[in-house]
């Protein structure tokens, strides 16, 4: 693995952007996910505040509070200087059984249709209960289940495009095992088809995917610190390549060069102490990746996490980075010297 020490967006080069939920007025904080639509120039959101929806469920409270998904355009947040933007969710809270709290997402450019996971929640004998499910949403917004049941107990992110589409399962065992297998990176975590047919199961905590230019499809191995290279095949997902990151993988995006760009964690530890419990700022890594020779280049590096704090997604496009995070409040936009 070799990377440059020097990252190509220097921090200076950076604006805080938040974003104010139109129908609550609040700002919209923990947009883990975003897609973007090339073609017409749209970026979608996923968003939801993880330690306020820990905190609910935890204290058994009477409601869990809900996210959204929303969307933006790409050249307004690049292009201009605004600080402040205001957005409008795609979809009323009202309609997602269980409630609205988006993790992955994932647009497709042939159906024109947005795919994402979400965790619904359920009180069960006064405790609540998290149940994944995939869901689309079509152009006019309408809401509906894809496939023929819910999600992996673990689901995480999302792929969906020419009418295909692939979920990734962060665990491959339940219980006090997933603990285990989590502790000790065991490679038991992989991808399931919209059916829910195993298609691969050896990452060790499968988190984003992206579809390369020829087809091929890159994996986050978050626990592995690698994004793992895998093909079509008759039988699924079989294995290419498992190339080294400096940090462990979130989500994944492509790059208009074709590059592998993703979101990486330098520290477990700190990552899990800011996304569990709120303690301090995580580093916001961003890499893109050469799949063709392995090669890693630094984008962005904020090891401290002041200026953004847990970026889980990062989007280059159009001489601009934006960075999206679990925790952190808005987003952040990079532009290249002019």
């Amino acid at each position: 693995m070799k990377a440059e020490s020097k990252p190509v967006y220097a921090k200076e080069q950076c604006r805080r952007v938040r974003l104010v939920d139109s129908s609550t007025g609040k700002s919209i904080v923990g947009i883990e996910d975003l897609s973007l639509d090339r073609r017409k120039g749209r970026l979608f959101l996923s968003a939801y505040d993880r330690l306020a929806v820990a905190k609910a469920v935890r204290e058994r409270a009477f409601s869990v509070p809900e996210g959204g998904i929303y969307e933006i355009s790409y050249k307004a947040l690049v292009e201009t200087d605004a600080a402040e933007m205001t957005v409008a969710p795609l979809i009323n809270r009202e309609d997602v059984p269980g409630g609205l709290r988006p993790v992955g997402v994932s647009y497709d450019p042939d159906t024109e249709e947005i795919a994402f996971v979400n965790r619904g929640y359920q009180k069960i004998n006064e405790k609540w209960s998290m149940t994944p499910r995939v869901q689309r949403i079509s152009q006019d917004g309408a809401v509906y289940v894809a496939g023929e049941g819910p999600a992996p107990r673990h689901a995480n992110n999302i792929l969906a495009e020419g009418g295909e589409l692939f979920v990734t399962f962060d665990h491959g065992l339940a219980g006090w095992r997933a603990k285990i297998e989590e502790a000790l990176s065991w490679r038991k975590s992989g991808v399931v088809d919209r059916d829910g047919r195993m298609l691969f199961d050896g990452a060790a905590y499968a988190n984003g995917l992206a579809r390369l230019a020829n087809g091929d499809i890159a994996l986050a191995g978050t626990r592995e610190r690698a994004i793992i290279i895998l093909q079509k095949s008759a039988r699924g997902l079989g294995l290419l390549a498992r190339i080294p990151v400096p940090g462990g993988p979130d989500n994944v995006t492509i790059a208009d060069d074709g590059g592998i760009v993703t979101a990486v964690h330098p520290s477990m530890l700190r990552i899990g102490l800011n996304r569990l419990f709120g303690i301090g700022r995580a580093p916001s890594r961003v890499v893109k990746v050469d799949e063709k020779t392995g090669a890693v280049e630094i984008l962005f590096d904020d090891i401290s996490g002041a200026l953004f704090s847990a970026a889980t997604v990062a989007i280059e496009s159009a001489g601009a980075l934006v960075l999206g995070s679990v925790t952190d409040e808005g987003l952040l936009v990079c532009k290249r010297s002019s």
